[in-house]
C-alpha cells in the first residue's frame, strides 16, 4: 500500500491535476473563510445596550451585594439607574457618552484600584464590554414603557448541613460575678457554669449569630446583639433572674458585630456593619443617638471605665474616641494600616488597646482632645481576632487567626506565653472579673478555659452547643428521646 501510494504521487499527470485541484480548493476556502470573517465582523458589532435587559442582570449578580441601600460601599448604590447616576463618595460613577472617564468603567478595567468586584473575580471581558458600550452610548435607562423593578440583594440560600455540625463560639462575656459564662452562637446564647461547663440556660429564638454580648453592670441582665447580614441588626435584652425575653431593639441596616453597656447601666451602644454606631435607651429600648463618621463596617465599640467616652474600631483603619453625653467625635487615631477587628480599655480607662488585619497591636495614651501611641508591636503572624486587658491592667491576651492565643506584658508588649496549635480560630476571648480565668471560644465551636496565671487549660475543649443534627438524624433523635433537656432541645428543632 505505501508503494502504491510513492508511485501514483509520482506519476506526472497526477501530480497536474493534484495541484489543479489543490488551487481551486484553496481559493474556495479563501472566499468561504473571508465571507465568514465579514460576517463574524458583522455579527460581532454590539447594538445599543439596554439597561433592564443588558446591564441590570449584571449589577444583580455582580455588584449588588456590596451597593445596596443597606451597605453603601464606596456610598455608591446600584438598586436604580437613578441612585447608579448619582453615583458615591467620589462623584458621578458614570459619565455618559465617555467610557473612559466613567469611574465605574476604570475600576472594573483594574485601571483605578481596587479593583471591582471588590475581592471577587474581574468580570468576563464581555460584560465589561457590554457596560463600556452602553455608556459609550449615552448610558441610557430604561426605555418608554419599560418595567424597571428597583434592584434587591439577592436572598441568602438556607443550606441545611448534612452531617452534624456544632454552632462556633461567636462571643463570650463573664458575668460581673464571674459565677456564668455566656456564650453567644447560631440563634442562641448559652448560659454556662465556667467551673464545670454545663449549661445553665439557654436563650433561642435569636435572628441569626450571636456576635457579641454584653452584662448589665449589676448582672441582673444581658444583651445578646447579632441579626441577619444585609437585612438588619437586633439586640435582646434577657433577664438572667427569670430567663425571659425583656425586649428586642432593632435600627441598623445590617448585622451588629459589637454591643457595649455603659458602666452606668442606662446605655446600650452598638456598632454594625452599616458603619453606623447607635446609642440605645436600655429602659425604653430606644435609640437615643446615632453617631456617624466611619466610612466603613464598625467591628467594635467599648466604654471607657468611668462612661465618658465611647470608643469605636472600623475597617476604614481608624479608631475614634467619641464624647458619650454629647455624641460629638472627639478624635481620631489612624495609625492602624487596616481594618480594626477589636478594642479594649485598659482598667484605669487611660489606655486604649486595638488590632486587626494588619497584625499589629495599638496602645494608646488617651486624653480628652488627643490620643497618642504609646506601644505598637506586630503581635502575631496573622489578623488579630480578639483583644482582651486582665482586670489588674498587667496582661494583654490576644487571638489570631494563625491559631494562637497570646499573652503579653501590657506596658511593654513583650511575650509571656503562646497557647499555640488551637484547634481552630479562636473567634472569642474574655477574662474572669477577678482576672483568674480566661474563656476561649472557637469556630468549631468548642469552648477552653485557662488559667491566667500558670496558662494551663481547666476546662475543655468541651463543645458550648449541641450540634446541630440533620432532619433524618433528628428524627431518629426524637424517636428515642427519653425526656432530657438535650433531647427537648432537639424536639424543638424538628418542629418547624
Amino acid at each position: 500500500m505505501r508503494l502504491g501510494l510513492q508511485k501514483t504521487a509520482n506519476n506526472p499527470p497526477q501530480r497536474a491535476w493534484r495541484a489543479l485541484l489543490w488551487a481551486f480548493t484553496s481559493a474556495s476556502l479563501g472566499l468561504l473563510a473571508l465571507v465568514g470573517s465579514n460576517a463574524d465582523r458583522a455579527s460581532a458589532q454590539p447594538g445599543p445596550a439596554s439597561f433592564t435587559a443588558d446591564i441590570q442582570p449584571i449589577l444583580q449578580s455582580k455588584c449588588l451585594a456590596c451597593h445596596s441601600s443597606s451597605s453603601k460601599m464606596g456610598g455608591l448604590v446600584m438598586e436604580s439607574y437613578e441612585s447608579l447616576m448619582k453615583g458615591g463618595i467620589h462623584g458621578p460613577s458614570i459619565i455618559p457618552g465617555k467610557s473612559e472617564e466613567s469611574r465605574i468603567f476604570l475600576m472594573l478595567e483594574g485601571k483605578v484600584q481596587p479593583r471591582m468586584p471588590f475581592g471577587g473575580d474581574p468580570l468576563p471581558a464581555e460584560e465589561i464590554a457590554t457596560i463600556k458600550a452602553w455608556i459609550d452610548a449615552g448610558a441610557k435607562g430604561p426605555l418608554p414603557g419599560e418595567t424597571s423593578a428597583p434592584l434587591k440583594p439577592l436572598a441568602i440560600p438556607d443550606i441545611k448541613p448534612q452531617v452534624p455540625i456544632a454552632s462556633p463560639v461567636a462571643s463570650l462575656r463573664f458575668s460581673p460575678d464571674g459565677k456564668v459564662l455566656a456564650a453567644g452562637g447560631y440563634k442562641e446564647v448559652r448560659l454556662l457554669d465556667p467551673a464545670t461547663g454545663k449549661a445553665v440556660a439557654s436563650f433561642l429564638g435569636h435572628a441569626d449569630y450571636v456576635r457579641s454580648l454584653a452584662f448589665s453592670p449589676d448582672g441582673q441582665k444581658l444583651a445578646a446583639a447579632g441579626g441577619m447580614p444585609q437585612q438588619g441588626g437586633e439586640i435582646k435584652v434577657w433577664d438572667l433572674a427569670t430567663h425571659k425575653l425583656l425586649k428586642t431593639m432593632k435600627g441598623h441596616s445590617d448585622c451588629i458585630y459589637s454591643v457595649a453597656w455603659s458602666p452606668d447601666g442606662k446605655l446600650l451602644a452598638s456598632g454594625s456593619y452599616d458603619k453606623l454606631i447607635k446609642l440605645w435607651d436600655v429602659a425604653s429600648g430606644q435609640e437615643t443617638r446615632t453617631l456617624k463618621d466611619h466610612i466603613d463596617a464598625v467591628f467594635a465599640v467599648a466604654f471607657s471605665p468611668d462612661g465618658k467616652w465611647l470608643a469605636s474600631g472600623s475597617q476604614d483603619r481608624s479608631v475614634k474616641i467619641w464624647d458619650v453625653a454629647s455624641g460629638q467625635r472627639l478624635y481620631t487615631l489612624s495609625e492602624p494600616l487596616d481594618g480594626i477587628t477589636t478594642l479594649a480599655f485598659s482598667p484605669t480607662g487611660k489606655q486604649l488597646a486595638a488590632g486587626g488585619y494588619d497584625r499589629t497591636i495599638y496602645i494608646w495614651n488617651l486624653g480628652d482632645k488627643q490620643g497618642t501611641l504609646a506601644q505598637s508591636l506586630i503581635a502575631d503572624e496573622d489578623s488579630i481576632i480578639q483583644l482582651a486587658w486582665s482586670p489588674d491592667g498587667k496582661v494583654i491576651a490576644s487571638s489570631s487567626s494563625d491559631g494562637t492565643i497570646r499573652f503579653r506584658d501590657a506596658a511593654t508588649l513583650d511575650p509571656l506565653n503562646v497557647l499555640s496549635g488551637q484547634a481552630d480560630w479562636v473567634q472569642a476571648l474574655a477574662v474572669s472579673p477577678d482576672g483568674r480565668w480566661l474563656a476561649a471560644g472557637r469556630y468549631d465551636g468548642t469552648l477552653s478555659v485557662y488559667d491566667m496565671k500558670t496558662y494551663k487549660q481547666v476546662l475543655g475543649p468541651t463543645l458550648a452547643f449541641e450540634e446541630y443534627l440533620p432532619p433524618s438524624q433528628r428524627a431518629r433523635a426524637v424517636a428515642g428521646a427519653t425526656g432530657t433537656v438535650a433531647n427537648a432541645r432537639v424536639a424543638r428543632e424538628v418542629r418547624p
